[in-house]
């Protein structure tokens, strides 16, 4: 008898140590997601503030850059891109450029695309073209005849 009960209790301590294990694990977890909440709130309004400004509009010479203007990580910036958006922000910020270029288009008919593109930071009439029809399927002046007021 004595011998079963010997036996019983490493496994006991054994089972009783696993289960603890999940235990802090599940808090350790929780514990991590409310953080990650609250970092995602903090991305959500900066980035919020830096397209109320127009700041997605300006020419940046780097990432870097961008991210000094946001004061947020690479690490912050991808994870909330990744999980909430579900693009990355290059193609996030394209297609808030491109959606203002769509207003400037049909605003100002006499303006040439590649003048819209500039006031949009993109300097490279071609890539300004590129970028529009990567977004929209047609290029800057097709979409500007298709949709015109």
């Amino acid at each position: 008898m004595k011998k079963n009960q010997d036996k019983e209790k490493p496994l006991f301590s054994l089972i009783f140590g696993e289960i603890e294990k999940i235990r802090i694990r599940r808090k350790r977890n929780a514990a991590l997601r409310s953080r990650t909440e609250k970092e995602t709130g903090l991305v959500q309004a900066r980035l919020s503030r830096w397209v109320a400004e127009g700041k997605h509009l300006v020419k940046y010479n780097c990432m870097d850059d961008i991210l000094e203007d946001l004061d947020l990580t690479s690490y912050e910036l991808t994870y909330y891109c990744s999980t909430r958006l579900k693009k990355t922000f290059l193609c996030w910020r394209k297609e808030l450029r491109m959606e203002e270029a769509k207003r400037m288009l049909l605003d100002h008919p006499e303006m040439p695309a590649c003048q819209v593109g500039r006031a949009l930071g993109i300097t490279d009439k071609s890539n300004f073209r590129h970028q529009f029809k990567s977004v929209t399927g047609l290029t800057p002046s097709e979409w500007r005849k298709k949709f015109k007021k």
